[in-house]
């Protein structure tokens, strides 16, 4: 057959499967939603924390309500599948996000519970590794610890370093109910130019709710105002506590 006369069928024959062709129509753009006017209400699904404690936060204190398709704080496995919940407060009167102050990641009012997690009950054992404060001050008193080099203030006892000179360990009493202490560690001035948040933090193990662990920390400027807060965490924690009765698996 000459070539001439099967080029010219091939190019009819693309010609007619071109016009042939279906054009795919483009997708409509989903469209924006309406800008927020106030901060989301409602609270998160269930968070076991330990066999006597399951939280529901409300959304008022979780930066994550304003993610979409999140889920705040929703179960996540961590250390050995513990469950871990994370809230966040504003001084002075322990109010929660607003489309104002959420903008601010270095905000001095702001307080971030870091973590509460189920602990071991073995904590509170002489010498046992862990977060049980009497355990870790005895341990930080024996590796780096001065001592006789300390000064009291706020109710607590800040000893110096031997070794980590730029912070000061504080060591009180956090609850006289339960006596249970807390340690809680502290930039000194001055602090150096990298230094942009000079934060307090604070971690300790507690017996409450079959045995928790708690960490928290906030701008140094709230160092007098620590047992405050501290007590509002628990109170939190006690206000949000769902009854047995009404707890549903995540």
């Amino acid at each position: 057959m000459d070539v001439r006369l099967v080029a010219g069928l091939a190019v009819c024959l693309f010609a007619a499967a071109g016009c042939t062709r279906k054009h795919s129509v483009p997708t409509p753009a989903r469209p924006a939603p309406p800008p927020l006017t106030a901060w989301p209400e409602g609270r998160t699904v269930p968070l076991k924390i330990t066999d006597a404690l399951t939280l529901r936060i409300p959304l008022q204190y979780e930066r994550s309500a304003l993610e979409e398709g999140v889920t705040p704080r929703s179960p996540f496995p961590g250390v050995a599948g513990r469950t871990e919940a994370r809230f966040d407060f504003f001084l002075p009167d322990f109010s929660g996000y607003t489309l104002q102050n959420y903008r601010n990641d270095f905000d001095e009012n702001k307080v971030a519970v870091i973590y509460l997690h189920a602990g071991d009950p073995h904590e509170v054992d002489p010498d046992a590794p862990g977060e049980y404060p009497p355990n870790m001050l005895k341990r930080s008193l024996q590796e780096h610890l001065e001592p006789k080099d300390y000064k009291d203030m706020y109710g607590l006892r800040c000893y110096k370093s031997r070794v980590l000179t730029d912070r000061l360990t504080c060591y009180g009493r956090r609850d006289q109910a339960s006596g249970e202490d807390i340690l809680l560690y502290v930039p000194v001035a001055p602090y150096p130019p990298q230094m942009t948040f000079p934060a307090i933090k604070a971690n300790y193990f507690s017996r409450r709710y079959g045995g928790v662990r708690i960490a928290w920390r906030t701008n140094v400027r709230n160092l007098p105002r620590w047992h405050d807060i501290d007590m509002q965490i628990w109170k939190f924690i006690d206000a949000w506590k769902v009854a047995a009765a009404n707890r549903q698996p995540p």
